[in-house]
Formats: C-alpha cells, structure tokens, sequence
C-alpha cells in the first residue's frame, strides 16, 4: 500500500511539469457549508455526502443515502457558485455524485474597441517639437524615434485610450464540473476512494473539456482522532480548449487532522479539524507561506460545536480568512434534514454567504 500511495504521488509530480498555474482555481471554493463554516478544515472529518469533494475516502461512513444543495455569491454577486451532491453508503461501500457550477457574469468583451491613438498628451503631432500643446515625450528620439510614438497604431504607455461604449458587449463564463465517487472501508481504521471528475468551461464563446482524478485516504486509529489525505488532481487535471490550446491543473495534497470528543456534561460534541493544501504551482506571493522550490502551503482551521446534535456553532480560518456558521438538525416526516449556513470574510473584497439544505433519506 505505502509503495502504490508513494508512485502515485511521484506520478502527479511529474506530470505537472507542463501544468499552468491557477488554472484549476474554480475547482478549490468547497462544498457544503457545513464544511465552509470549519475553514475548509474537513479532509479529516468528511463524514457526509460533501466528502466526495474533501476527501472521498470518507463517503463510506454515511449513513444510508443523503443528498445536499448549497449556494453562495461571492464578492457582492460576482461569482456565483452552486453545489449539488448525492451519495449512498451500504456500511463498507460509499458511492457519490457532486455537480459544481460556477457562474461570472457581465464580463466586457472589448475585442471589438477601436482606439484612438493621441499620444500622452491628447495631441497629434512630432514630440518634444514644443508644439502648442505638445508637452509629452512618448519615447522620442531625434534619431531613432523621431515621430514618438503617436500614431504608431499601438497603444502606448502615458497614451489616452477613446472609445466607442457602444462596441463593448457583455458575456459570462461558466463552469461546470462533475465528480463521480467510490470510497470503500479497507479495515476497522482505514480507509480509501476515489472521485473521477468531468469538467467543463466556457468562456466569452470559447470551451474546454477536461478530465482528472482526486485520490484519497482515511485513518481513523481511535474514536476521536482521524486523519486525511486528498490528493487532488493526482495525475493532473488536463482541459482542451476549442481554440487548439491545452492547459493541465496541478496536483495539490490536501493533508487534514481532525479530533473530536463530547462534553458530557453539556451535551455537545466538539470536532477540531486542521487542514493544509500543498500545492505546487511556485505560488510564492499567492500562499500563505511559500517552501521552495515551487512548492506552497495554505492553512485551514475549523471548530465545530455540536449541541444536543441539534444545533451546530462553528468558527474557522480559511487562508488567514475569518469563517463562521450555523447549523440546525430536525427530523421532517421522519427523514432527518440539515439547515446550514457558512460566512467567509475577505479583508478587500465582500464577504461571501453560503447557504445548504441536505437530507437523509
């Protein structure tokens, strides 16, 4: 087991020498809110149907079947973002189905502008003739750039940029990603699965298809401490765009601890959960903290509070990023239902508000 979890990992590595960087970024917002609520921290707990997005490796420990929708809109409806999900467990055996959609509209198409090229300055003209109203400089040179850059059909640094508002046209992009889930208990304390994921994007008239797989596995040695390992796009995530050109997502190892304990006395479980996403993309300003060698860390912190298995407070850090949540268990004509909210602040944009409904049936 350890030598075929270790080639795998030395394949994804491999594998991404030609991957682009961020181009998976769509697939990294989560699912549930129950999860958002924790941080993101849930590769470790993942122990309802959102765990074949955290780690698939846990879709076996539900119980029966459960399905779940969320929705978000995130930096004051920008983006919008849908999950919906469906998983089945027989007690050894998990299977699951996620649906993500990602929606950004009222994006300017400006391919169609036409420019008009003025010069720094606003004026047509040689510069630094002296010229009446001729003050800019636009790279001239009496000998090897004599007319500047002012009319040169470019746009130029400093230049004036006039144009036609009635040319730029607004479109959207869409994204659309599928994941297809086994997971399967190998022991009393272990176990393993897999999502295979079906991606599709459109962007401004142009498509992409793609494909990957995200590996996971779960250890679980004693009734309160877990955990996780999901790697994501393990042989690399590749999309085919319309246009010829190809673009792969690079694999990232989603490493999470969780544990838990009840408080008797108050009725109330209480889940710790502590995730870190290695990426290795070189994103040495985007991360949290950059290792070397192109390899980065981002962190996620979750707490959840149980009580009386009906009402849920959580509080997290996702990327340095406060989050917090509420959840409410009930039971409607007796099938067991979950409410649940997560919020995700954002020190330069709008915070961000999620909202789920899952059942079990």
């Amino acid at each position: 087991m350890k030598k075929y979890i270790l080639a795998v990992i030395l394949l994804a590595l491999a594998s991404s020498v030609s991957a682009a960087k961020y181009a998976g970024e769509f697939l990294s917002i989560g699912a549930g809110a129950r999860g958002l609520g924790m941080g993101g921290a849930f590769c470790a707990v993942a122990d309802d149907v959102t765990a074949g997005y955290w780690n698939p490796a846990g879709l076996w420990k539900i119980d029966g079947q459960q399905a779940e929708f969320m929705h978000s809109e995130r930096f004051g409806g920008i983006v919008r973002y849908d999950y919906l999900g469906y998983a089945r467990s027989d007690g050894t055996t998990g299977l699951g189905a996620s649906l993500f959609r990602t929606d950004v509209g009222d994006i300017a198409n400006t391919l169609e502008l036409e420019y008009y090229d003025s010069g720094s300055d606003g004026v047509f003209g040689i510069d630094g003739t002296g010229e009446p109203g001729d003050a800019g400089n636009d790279d001239y040179d009496p000998e090897t750039n004599p007319s500047g850059t002012e009319g040169n059909g470019q746009w130029d640094p400093g230049e004036e940029l006039i144009y036609d508002e009635g040319r730029i046209t607004y479109e959207n992009g869409v994204d659309w990603a599928l994941y297809l889930s086994w997971s399967r208990s190998l022991s009393e304390n272990l176990s393993v699965g897999a999502s295979a994921k079906l991606i599709q994007r459109g962007l401004m008239g142009y498509s992409a298809f793609g494909l990957g797989l995200d590996i996971g596995a779960r250890w679980q040695p004693t009734s309160t401490f877990s955990l996780g390992l999901n790697l994501q796009d393990a042989s690399g995530t590749h999309l085919f765009w319309n246009t010829g050109s190809s673009e792969s997502v690079l694999p990232t190892a989603k490493l999470g601890m969780a544990i838990e304990w009840p408080l008797n006395r108050f009725a109330t479980l209480v889940t710790i959960a502590v995730d870190g996403d290695f990426r290795f993309e070189g994103r040495e300003f985007a991360a949290q903290y950059y290792i070397g060698e192109g390899v980065s860390l981002d962190t996620h912190f979750g707490a959840e509070f149980l009580v009386k298995e009906l009402v849920a407070l959580r509080l997290g850090s996702s990327e340095g990023s406060m989050t917090a949540g509420l959840g409410l268990r009930f039971s409607l004509f007796n099938h067991p239902v979950t409410l649940d909210y997560a919020y995700l602040g954002h020190k330069d944009l709008d915070s961000t508000h999620r909202m789920s409904l899952g059942a079990g049936f």
